[in-house]
């Protein structure tokens, strides 16, 4: 299986607009309708009464840091690609960012964002990377993210377990099975760079699981497995590059630490938007939940459920009548913002794609 094979698969999958409109049109629908519905459920007079003062600046800080989001997590996805010495510009890997994030919100248990990161490393950047770097570079990346929070999850719920006497048992059920699932996905990163042979085994065995052939076609499926498997080796000789590179590796994480420290304060900043007084800790312990659950929720980009899941755990705190305009503000600025960014990047890219193709088949006919 050649290169051109894993590409067309790829090329089917991040560039197919009907697929990706379709995803783009549930995603918003869906969470569209849940949160009207807990806006119509919560909503009543003291609700009119409190939006006359609402704090705008606030609300303004929160698009703000999104923005600022996204270049930290622009800074760290070069900063991993130049872990494993290849070379990304700003502008990419913020293109990067924003296209992937949008691949992840439109498919069910945020799928789409790894294919959309191996497929623009591959292919989309000035200085393309093999499928295996590229694939490494995108698996880095969550693994950081998982072992950043696999780490600071129990500090933070040891260091503030007085104040959620109230859901002590939810939280520690939450936690414990998210912190198992993260130390799974770890174990199966360390099989892959020390046991390359153990784990071309479980490929092969998910290859043959009857669900992944619902996936897609099974002519697609075999072709990426099997280029998959070609590609573990450099896999695992591109791993000595990171131990070369640990500054730049360490770099990648406290940009990590940093997204994330800059995502859980968008919902303190649109709590004092609300003039609502509330306990810090309570807002973070809820948001370290509800991370470490939405990659598990089977809705597009979690939608539905992520709105539902978020009342549900804010509904502690955040009196009754102003629940849904929250939660509706919330979503709106942390996720809706950056998919409709993320539409916008992916079809300029699609359409320059379309150009690019018809350039060639019409210099191919003129050769002809």
């Amino acid at each position: 299986m050649t290169n051109q094979g894993v590409n067309d698969f790829l090329d089917e999958l991040i560039l197919d607009k009907k697929r990706f409109l379709k995803g783009l049109g549930i995603s918003i629908v869906i969470g569209i309708i849940t949160a009207l519905i807990i806006i119509f459920i919560t909503t009543n007079q003291d609700t009119w009464i409190s939006l006359s003062y609402v704090n705008k600046k606030y609300l303004f800080l929160a698009f703000v840091l999104m923005v600022f989001a996204a270049v930290i997590d622009a800074l760290r996805i070069k900063m991993t690609v130049e872990a494993v010495n290849e070379k990304i510009t700003f502008t990419e890997a913020l293109k990067v960012y924003y296209i992937s994030n949008f691949a992840g919100g439109i498919t069910p248990f945020l799928s789409g964002t790894l294919p959309a990161q191996i497929y623009l490393f591959n292919k989309d950047i000035k200085n393309n990377m093999t499928l295996g770097k590229a694939t490494m570079v995108a698996t880095i990346m969550p693994l950081i993210k998982t072992l950043v929070f696999t780490i600071f999850t129990p500090i933070i719920f040891f260091t503030f377990k007085r104040t959620i006497t109230n859901y002590t048992i939810l939280s520690a059920i939450l936690i414990n099975g998210a912190i198992l699932i993260s130390l799974f996905f770890l174990f199966l990163f360390i099989l892959a760079v020390k046991y390359p042979e153990k784990m071309l085994e479980i490929i092969f065995k998910i290859q043959h699981l009857p669900c992944i052939s619902k996936f897609s076609r099974k002519e697609q499926i075999s072709h990426l497995f099997n280029r998959v498997i070609l590609e573990i080796k450099e896999f695992h000789k591109s791993f000595s590059l990171l131990k070369e590179n640990w500054i730049k590796l360490l770099f990648s994480t406290l940009y990590t630490i940093i997204f994330w420290g800059t995502l859980f304060l968008a919902a303190p900043l649109l709590l004092w938007g609300f003039n609502l007084h509330f306990n810090f800790s309570h807002v973070l312990v809820m948001q370290v939940i509800f991370y470490f659950i939405l990659p598990f929720m089977p809705t597009p980009g979690g939608s539905g459920t992520a709105e539902a899941g978020f009342a549900s755990l804010f509904s502690f705190f955040v009196p009754l009548h102003l629940l849904g305009l929250f939660i509706g503000t919330w979503r709106f600025i942390v996720f809706y913002f950056n998919l409709c960014i993320g539409a916008i990047v992916l079809l300029v890219k699609i359409k320059r794609v379309k150009k690019k193709k018809r350039q060639q088949q019409q210099e191919e006919v003129d050769k002809k």
